[in-house]
């Protein structure tokens, strides 16, 4: 198992939630950046608004007649309203600890748009970001619950998780989505470290989004925990 995949198991199992299955995702990128104003990995201020956006790279059933590698087509999604509750006090000893900053509200758009266009210019918002996020047809609209950030002041190349359910609602695809009756899974791994990073944005994400029911988690230990980060 890759270290990335150790990381966001043991960030499942701190929070209750169990991994997503190994099935393809509906959605995949890398990347995605995040935005919030005066925020820094370890530490969000309340009531501060953080965004995302990202360029998709990849279609799975039921959208795989999508075709993500088409050269003058951009697919891309933004993510706003996404309000800060702060950050957790940290959790465990110094060297060891994770921080947890939740969120509430939130809306995803996703957009195929032409000219492929779409770039991840520094300090937004600027006149490339969001709006060359959100120009186009848009095919899938929804609102996000549960936000949150994971991080950490251990892992050696600065990684974590973000993690959220969403219930589509509109969009030229919804039909396509709305199916059993549950939220689809937006997941993956995030890093701050510098030298993937631009100036200006919080994290990078590497995600996908699993379109299935959740299933039931185990819990777990602090101990068990710091064992699968070692």
């Amino acid at each position: 198992m890759s270290s990335r995949w150790l990381y966001l198991t043991a960030a499942f199992l701190l929070v209750g939630v169990a991994p997503p299955s190994s099935a393809a995702p509906v959605i995949d990128w890398d990347p995605a950046f995040f935005y919030e104003p005066d925020a820094i990995p370890t530490h969000s201020i309340a009531g501060r608004e953080m965004k995302i956006v990202g360029v998709i790279s990849a279609f799975g059933t039921p959208l795989d007649d999508l075709n993500a590698n088409i050269q003058t087509l951009d697919y891309t999604f933004y993510i706003s309203g996404l309000i800060s509750e702060g950050t957790s006090p940290p959790i465990g000893p110094p060297g060891t600890q994770f921080y947890i900053t939740t969120y509430t509200g939130g809306t995803i758009e996703i957009y195929e748009g032409t000219p492929k266009d779409a770039v991840f210019t520094p300090n937004p918002p600027n006149a490339d970001v969001p709006s060359k996020f959100t120009d186009g047809d848009l095919l899938l609209s929804g609102t996000v619950s549960g936000f949150y950030t994971q991080t950490n002041d251990f892992t050696p190349f600065d990684t974590g998780n973000a993690e959220c359910w969403i219930t589509w609602t509109g969009g030229s695809r919804l039909a396509d989505m709305a199916v059993e009756n549950c939220p689809d899974l937006f997941t993956g791994g995030i890093t701050w470290y510098p030298s993937v990073m631009i100036d200006g944005y919080l994290f990078r994400h590497d995600g996908k989004i699993d379109h299935e029911c959740p299933t039931p988690a185990r819990s777990s230990t602090w101990g068990r925990i710091k064992k699968l980060y070692r």
